[in-house]
């Protein structure tokens, strides 16, 4: 929190009352107002600051394929020749948001739950608008004029929410005014169905938030902030499909082509759901991502590990069945000997447990959790 308010201190200094009407960037070369610069300066903070905590996922072919999307969609220009980029967050958590310099981050937990790339373009358009059409700098100057910026010292997230910035918290937590967010949604909307997409996707997307943050019970999700929030997005996607043309073509889904690069975003939010105990949602993306690559050994091992971890009834057989697999078509898949020992372990077959854990070691002599695995071979060693 001391971080914000040093923030606070530095963007709110200039003072003064400042006008909202913000028009959007209308060429490469528009230059910035020098309250945007000082905001853009901070943006390439905060984006530094991300790229340093881990969370962002090194996956140049997704991150390839994301930028190709959305180039897909003719976005507006960018004022002061920025350049828009996106990058995955590995984060259980349905969300994307936005930076005021055309970055664009979307959450593992958002890609995990798409069905289709004309879902995945919903979510970028809605999200480059909020760039082009410098939503950034026009909240940030409600917020000094107002003095509303008190209530995003309120916020406190665990994960990347710890790391973010006021900039990051206030477009991936707080969200901006519906006013934005209603044209966000206008001017995504013309780009999704300019680019071909299915225009019926793209509500499609909320609904899914909505339903997610009723089953985890989040009474301020991330994603636009509360539920009627949620509901206001939706409504307003199904009033812009109502004043489509009747009888126009259908637009295209995508299936395949978002399938193609979502296997390694379902096992790494597997593994992150599971890490927050979430093990409904690690189960789900570990089995969509065997479905898609039945042989997928990270897969495999995130659904063996859900039940593993979860203890219930019939839990145990189901971790012991789905390792000894594992183990049997991989055999030099370290993680697999390592959860079987466990598992095994926990069983009472402490022959075989000791076996799995040496199978381990020998795989990997430097594995950090040796000791801790070697303490284990030692209570299999044990007679009583």
């Amino acid at each position: 929190m001391r971080r914000l308010g040093a923030l606070l201190a530095v963007l709110l200094c200039s003072g003064g009352c400042e006008s909202t009407n913000v028009a959007p960037a209308t060429h490469a070369g528009m230059n910035l107002d020098a309250d945007e610069q000082r905001l853009w300066a901070r943006v390439a903070e905060e984006r530094d600051t991300l790229d340093r905590s881990g969370f962002v996922a090194p996956w140049p072919e997704v991150e390839a394929y994301l930028d190709r999307v959305l180039a897909g969609l003719h976005p507006g220009p960018l004022p002061a020749g920025g350049q828009f980029k996106v990058h995955v967050l590995v984060d259980p958590t349905l969300n994307a948001f936005s930076l005021p310099d055309g970055t664009i981050y979307l959450h593992t937990g958002m890609l995990a739950r798409l069905d289709n790339e004309a879902q995945l373009a919903a979510v970028i358009s809605h999200e480059l608008t909020h760039a082009t059409h410098r939503h950034g700098l026009k909240s940030y100057r409600n917020i000094k004029n107002e003095s509303a910026f008190l209530v995003t010292l309120t916020v406190g997230t665990g994960g990347i929410g710890g790391v973010l910035g006021l900039i990051g918290v206030n477009a991936s937590i707080s969200g901006y005014s519906q006013d934005l967010e209603r044209e966000a949604d206008a001017e995504g909307f013309k780009l999704l169905v300019g680019a071909g997409y299915d225009p019926h996707e793209a509500p499609q997307v909320f609904r899914k938030l909505l339903e997610e943050s009723k089953r985890s019970k989040l009474k301020q999700p991330f994603f636009f902030g509360s539920h009627p929030r949620l509901e206001e997005r939706i409504a307003s996607y199904d009033a812009l499909i109502a004043r489509l043309p009747a009888g126009r073509p259908p637009g295209r889904l995508g299936v395949a082509e978002l399938e193609a690069i979502l296997p390694p975003m379902l096992v790494a939010n597997a593994e992150a759901a599971l890490r927050a105990g979430d093990f409904d949602i690690a189960r789900a993306c570990a089995e969509r991502a065997l479905k898609l690559h039945a042989d997928d050994p990270q897969a495999g091992f995130q659904l063996a590990e859900v039940f593993r971890k979860r203890g219930e009834k019939g839990d145990l057989d189901a971790a012991l069945t789905r390792y000894r697999s594992l183990a049997a078509a991989h055999p030099d898949f370290a993680d697999a000997q390592r959860g079987l020992g466990l598992t095994l372990l926990k069983s009472g077959d402490k022959p075989a447990a000791a076996a799995a854990f040496a199978r381990y070691l020998a795989l990997r002599p430097q594995a950090n959790d040796r000791a801790y695995i070697e303490s284990f071979l030692q209570q299999c060693q044990n007679k009583t």
